[in-house]
């Protein structure tokens, strides 16, 4: 049997024999190339069998082929760094330097590990991952981080080296007060090194194997008592010395100078306590002996007190309203609280100047007040009495004594005194000299004539139904005061700072009491009046009633003294000789209601007086031939 094969098996026969001609070529130098790479990888990996592969560097060393030994050595012996000064530590405020080297602060390289990392480079993952890291090594190179180590106990030993010469402890303040003498000692804070924050600071610059500078971190230690510095200084000028306390507005050569306090007193009166604040921080707290101060301050208040000065006025009696005569003065009084307070406030600063603190006085009598304010609204009384007789000093002095009552207010309540207004008596005062009663005789004296003027105030205030408070009669009976009210109605007053005669009554009312005063020369009178708000009280006088006369002294019992002052051959009388008596005045006071609220008697006791001459040169005792004839006032 014959077979016939189709003619495409025949062709596709053919093209597989020719391919596979084509192919043999290259797949023979694809598997010869394959055969040489693999011998040389494995040429070049045993020649770097325990070895570190080509192009590894550490540092800048390069372990190429470096046994594990071999790269330790050169590690060890191409890094100085380790034993150079290459750090350097500061302290700014007082110029410190310290300079260590890395190996003193614990830096060294783990050379072992350095070097195992180097020997596993191209030796560790899949195998295309260890021909890529050898062929990179080998053709880039490859630079490996050293492995570092920092003994943090050592790197802390040598910080503590510098802080065992750098740390200073604290201070602590100190105030020891005893009796005259005060010691202050200022606390001092102490200085700590951080070792902890510098150790923290030198960590990247040492794993950087660079040189480094940097500032020490240092803390502050607390004493045990420490005074902040506003506390130092408080305590330090409270003790620099004495203060001076003075008057702002002094009145010139009236007024309390400076006033030292000396350094010993105020150091007697210093007082301090420790306290401890939120913080747990204890300081001293100084204060002042507040009670003695206000002991030390009291002791100005009299020389330093001013009372105040009303106003003084007159009553219109046709528009029922005050009339300015002269202005208010305010008065001051120490305020000890206040200046102790001021005294509080500077004692700390270096103002070692005071001033005394006063509170003004406004009166209520003051330069705005009218009537209605004051109550002074009519003629509540007016007395007049007269001097006919008089000479011409003793008028002058009248005239001189009334003007300083004219126009005063005395307020609700107030106890007036005649010698506070009248103030001194002497020629500067504008006083002539004349003749005085004192101890019972008639003297030269100044200021004869002023107890014309008591004694109308008296009797005024007599009549409008004030208590009296102090009243003293004359010596002896005087004819000036004869007319009109009769004998026991007289007031004498007088003055010398060692004795102190006064006339004094109350203002007893719920009004002010304003009092004027006339001086007629014409009519020989002098005439006062009080103006308020009536009460409607009614005054009654009984007496005078005379009792225990005794008579008239005889001319044997003249008083004849000499006087340079009168002519020659010249002799003048200056008293009339009267009897002595008791006179009692009695006075009942009623309301408006007719109760009786006052009854007294006033009594004086007068002495027998007897005539009394002076005579001038060339006069001989008891010759009445000399006497210049005069008219008995």
């Amino acid at each position: 049997m014959q077979v016939s094969l189709p003619q495409s098996s025949l062709r596709n026969g053919r093209l597989r024999r020719n391919l596979g001609y084509f192919l043999t070529a290259p797949l023979v130098g694809f598997a010869l190339a394959t055969l040489a790479f693999v011998i040389i990888l494995s040429v070049y990996r045993g020649q770097h069998d325990g070895r570190v592969y080509t192009g590894v560097t550490v540092m800048g060393v390069d372990l190429s082929g470096m046994s594990p030994d071999e790269a330790q050595a050169a590690l060890t012996k191409a890094v100085p760094y380790l034993r150079e000064t290459a750090v350097t530590l500061t302290y700014a405020p007082t110029n410190q330097t310290w300079q260590k080297s890395p190996a003193e602060l614990g830096l060294s390289i783990d050379t072992k590990t350095t070097v195992d990392d180097a020997l596993q480079f191209g030796r560790d993952g899949a195998p295309l991952e260890r021909f890529r890291d050898m062929f990179q090594g080998w053709y880039y190179g490859r630079a490996l981080p050293p492995v570092l180590i920092v003994n943090e106990a050592q790197l802390e030993a040598g910080l503590s080296d510098i802080a065992a010469e750098f740390n200073e402890p604290a201070v602590s303040a100190s105030l020891i007060v005893n009796g005259e003498t005060a010691v202050y000692v200022a606390g001092e804070l102490g200085r700590a090194l951080d070792v902890t924050a510098v150790s923290s600071r030198l960590v990247a610059p040492l794993a950087d194997m660079r040189p480094v500078e940097i500032g020490l971190t240092v803390n502050d230690t607390i004493p045990a008592v420490y005074d902040d510095p506003a506390v130092v200084n408080h305590i330090q000028q409270a003790l620099s010395g004495p203060i001076t306390f003075y008057l702002q507005e002094p009145l010139a050569d009236l007024d309390l100078g400076r006033v030292t306090l000396s350094e010993v007193t105020l150091r007697q009166w210093l007082r301090y306590e420790l306290v401890t604040n939120e913080s747990g921080i204890t300081s001293h707290h100084l204060f002042l002996d507040e009670n003695a101060v206000r002991q030390w301050l009291a002791q100005f208040a009299a020389q330093i007190d001013r009372e105040p000065v009303n106003a003084r006025f007159y009553f219109d009696d046709n528009t029922q309203e005050l009339v300015l005569v002269a202005p208010h003065v305010n008065g001051r009084k120490l305020d000890i609280e206040a200046t102790l307070d001021q005294l509080k406030a500077q004692i700390g600063s270096p103002n070692r100047s005071i001033p005394f603190v006063l509170e003004e006085i406004t009166p209520l009598a003051h330069s705005g007040a009218n009537a209605a304010d004051l109550g002074i609204t009519e003629l509540i009384r007016e007395q007049t009495t007269w001097f006919f007789g008089s000479s011409d000093a003793r008028m002058h002095n009248i005239a001189r004594s009334a003007a300083n009552f004219y126009g005063i207010v005395i307020a609700p309540y107030e106890e007036f005194s005649f010698n506070k207004y009248l103030g001194s008596i002497s020629e500067d005062d504008g006083y002539t000299e004349g003749l005085i009663i004192v101890g019972g005789q008639t003297i030269k004296g100044i200021g004869g004539g002023v107890c014309q003027v008591s004694t109308t105030m008296y009797q005024t205030a007599f009549w409008a139904g004030f208590p009296i408070v102090e009243r003293w009669e004359h010596g002896y009976w005087l004819d000036y005061y004869n007319d009109g009210e009769g004998p026991g109605m007289d007031a004498t007053v007088y003055n010398d700072g060692a004795i102190n005669i006064d006339l004094k009554f109350v203002n007893n009312t719920p009004y002010h009491l304003l009092i004027e005063n006339y001086y007629n020369e014409e009519n020989m009178a002098l005439t006062f009046k009080f103006y308020s708000t009536s009460m409607g009280r009614i005054v009654e006088k009984e007496g005078p009633v005379i009792e225990n006369e005794t008579e008239v002294p005889g001319a044997d019992e003249d008083r004849w003294e000499f006087d340079p002052d009168i002519a020659a051959g010249k002799t003048e009388q200056i008293d009339w000789a009267t009897q002595g008596a008791d006179v009692s005045v009695r006075r009942i006071i009623k309301n408006a209601e007719g109760a009786l609220i006052g009854d007294r008697t006033f009594t004086s006791n007068y002495i027998p007086y007897p005539n009394t001459y002076h005579y001038g040169p060339g006069v001989e005792p008891f010759d009445y031939t000399t006497v210049i004839p005069k008219e008995r006032p």
